[in-house]
């Protein structure tokens, strides 16, 4: 029966697999205490339309290794899409997520599944106290984390790692969610269950750089507020009422200083400043309004969540 699976997303960095898979079984002969795990253990690359050779890795490695699986994807649907396609794809009892660079090492998988177990938790995230990256990626990691916190009302720890394990009850949740635009620390949120977290090792990436640059991340915390929350809609209906009771005030200012006859001048720059102001908040408001619009129709064309090129040693 198959116990534990671990889904890890691929897009052009198919040339660290080998090496991730090394150290993957190596943990999992050691957990186990056996040198064939393939019967109990699977481990899930799916190729979410990597634009280099990185098929032909997977592909080799999963005609050498019994134990890994290999999904393709026709094109790019983003790392949450191809994250749930893995999730509805594994059969083990627990089942993880982890990224290939080994950031996260594969030796913290079975701290995870004894925490799991042990204290009977639904997910088990793993915790950075430090994370071996530059500055600046530290910094906007933990800017974004923050502000998706806030505005998707997640409680999801700002060092939080990729690395996670969850129960079957879980996955089984997860999986019967149904909406196209995903956003995975949100949705672990709203499932609800027992959540545990357990500080982990955090390693430096030892080959090749993040294709996850400043304006991607900007770009997926975007997709992910808007897919996941109403917040900036009423954030933007509550600046809108302050901004019309300060017009207010103002109308009623003019208004007694024109009864008592009180010669006032109005200035020019203020004048234009005025509309300036209030016309940019009108551009992102109906701008705001039209991504929603957008992601409804996303949801109302009901298109698959993706779609599967092929799968190998399934």
């Amino acid at each position: 029966m198959m116990q534990y699976s671990m889904v890890v997303p691929i897009y052009n960095d198919g040339y660290l697999a080998e090496a991730f898979c090394v150290e993957y079984e190596k943990e999992f002969q050691k957990y186990l205490g056996k040198d064939q795990i393939e019967t109990e253990v699977e481990l899930i690359f799916v190729n979410d339309g990597s634009k280099n050779d990185s098929i032909d890795y997977l592909i080799k490695l999963s005609e050498e290794k019994k134990f890994v699986k290999v999904i393709d994807f026709s094109r790019n649907f983003g790392q949450h899409i191809a994250l749930s396609c893995g999730y509805q794809n594994a059969k083990g009892q627990y089942v993880g997520m982890l990224n290939v660079d080994m950031q996260e090492p594969p030796s913290e998988i079975p701290k995870l599944l004894d925490y799991i177990k042990g204290k009977n938790f639904d997910i088990v995230y793993g915790l950075s106290d430090e994370r071996k990256t530059s500055f600046a990626n530290r910094v906007t990691s933990k800017s974004f984390a923050f502000f998706l916190n806030y505005l998707t009302n997640s409680q999801m720890p700002l060092n939080v790692t990729t690395l996670r394990i969850m129960n079957r009850k879980f996955v089984d949740a997860y999986n019967s969610l149904s909406e196209k635009s995903r956003y995975i620390p949100g949705l672990e949120t709203w499932l609800g269950f027992k959540h545990g977290y357990l500080s982990i090792i955090h390693k430096e990436r030892a080959i090749g750089k993040s294709s996850y640059n400043f304006r991607k991340r900007l770009a997926m915390a975007m997709e992910s507020i808007i897919s996941f929350s109403d917040y900036p809609l009423r954030l933007i209906v509550g600046f809108g009422c302050v901004i019309a009771f300060i017009g207010f005030l103002l109308t009623a200012f003019l208004l007694l200083s024109k009864i008592f006859f009180v010669n006032i001048q109005a200035g020019y720059t203020t004048t234009i400043s005025l509309i300036t102001f209030i016309g940019g908040i009108q551009i992102m408001v109906i701008g705001f309004a039209s991504l929603y619009i957008g992601r409804i129709l996303k949801e109302v064309q009901n298109r698959p969540l993706y779609i599967i090129n092929e799968k190998f040693n399934f």
